[in-house]
């Protein structure tokens, strides 16, 4: 069978330049490159350029009066950072949430106590980014999110608020390690100073003089969120940049061009899904691509085990299908409109311009009766369909 989905090995130079040539021809507005830090240097950027760290470990140094939103998974050191004093008319917002809880659907439930589990009633305090639950309410919780008004109206207030809660503040100057996952972000302005033996995968959009997420994002500091590929319990998957829903008056995709997760997908709790070349509320449709990453960076579930991906090129024959072993730096070029799978992989995952809330359809329930079995899919999620006609996305 021929191959129709590109599959590249980014430490392949002819390769790699092959899928900066996809991007580039498809996104005139961004530049692509990968950079191997050997000692220390400085990470600068024209426009707005994100490094995502896929091999080795180093340091950035961060100065004194540095803010971030980290803070939710492990708890940024303590002397190091101190969360910022929390809002009281915020406080009050959460203290009805508290009141209401036994209003909200089951659906909604799950990541309002994610956002609660932010709250340090004792410490006075409010921590990390909650950016990844309203993507979920979007995604996966239907509104009504409670049978309260009042709770209804609450909620939607956090999609006015979130971008300004969750931060922190460096103490003191000091140098702060880095490792795989991690994110750095750099615009002209605000170059970082980095030291060590790693590689990143850099994107810059080179219009956009700002960013609008902070500069650094490590993954031992961000709360583990179940979803989108890792639906199950229990999961790795953690957002270094996920979706910005827009606040009024942004228009189309808003301030987002490019999302990123860091993911492990046990075969089991895998769905099949597409994302549709006709994009669900406008903007652009959502380019996804994954980077192999190393599971054993993490001591992860999926070390050891086979890593392979599905794809389904053509979602007008389920039967054609073709299915790629990975290794740790193989790249995998999705356009929209390709069914994929991915299976006991480890990756960074990476989307252009992000992952576009209700733009994720379950296809495994298509694949098993257009195919009568004859193609791969997941029987755990053969009841997760969630659209009406295949024939209206094609």
């Amino acid at each position: 069978m021929n191959t129709t989905i590109p599959v590249f090995d980014i430490d392949n130079t002819e390769q790699f330049h092959q899928f900066v040539q996809c991007l580039e021809n498809e996104f005139s507005f961004l530049r692509v490159s990968k950079i191997d830090v050997q000692d220390e240097t400085v990470l600068e950027g024209d426009g707005m350029r994100i490094f995502c760290l896929y091999r080795g470990h180093g340091e950035v140094f961060l100065p004194k009066g540095y803010r971030t939103q980290e803070g939710d998974g492990n708890l940024l050191p303590a002397d190091l950072y101190q969360p910022d004093p929390i809002d009281p008319k915020f406080v009050s917002l959460l203290q009805s949430i508290q009141k209401k809880r036994s209003t909200l659907t089951a659906k909604a439930d799950v990541p309002i106590n994610a956002i609660m589990g932010r709250w340090d009633i004792a410490g006075g305090f409010f921590c990390g980014d909650i950016t990844g639950e309203l993507w979920r309410l979007l995604e996966q919780a239907p509104r009504p999110w409670s049978s309260d008004s009042e709770l209804e109206k609450i909620i939607e207030s956090l999609f006015l608020q979130y971008r300004n809660i969750g931060f922190s503040t460096k103490l003191v100057d000091s140098w702060e390690k880095i490792i795989t996952g991690d994110q750095l972000i750099v615009t002209k302005t605000k170059p970082l100073h980095v030291r060590g033996h790693f590689s990143c995968f850099s994107i810059e959009h080179v219009n956009r003089k700002t960013s609008h997420v902070s500069e650094v994002r490590r993954l031992r500091f961000l709360l583990d969120t179940a979803g989108g590929c890792s639906p199950g319990f229990d999961p790795f998957r953690r957002l270094p940049m996920t979706w910005f829903p827009n606040y009024p008056n942004e228009n189309g995709d808003g301030l987002n061009f490019f999302n990123n997760h860091v993911v492990n997908i046990p075969a089991e709790n895998s769905p099949t899904h597409f994302h549709p070349k006709i994009p669900i509320g406008g903007g652009l449709p959502q380019t996804e691509f994954y980077l192999v990453l190393d599971p054993d960076e993490y001591q992860l579930s999926t070390a050891g085990l086979e890593t392979s991906i599905t794809l389904y090129p053509d979602l007008r024959d389920l039967k054609h299908f073709e299915t790629h072993h990975l290794q740790s730096g193989m790249i995998v070029y999705m356009p929209p409109g390709t069914g994929h799978r991915g299976q006991n992989v480890f990756a960074l995952i990476m989307t252009i311009p992000g992952f576009k809330p209700g733009n994720e359809l379950y296809l495994d329930s298509d694949i098993f009766e257009r195919t009568n079995g004859g193609s791969p899919y997941n029987e755990n999620h053969l009841q997760s369909k969630n659209y009406v006609r295949l024939e209206d996305y094609l």
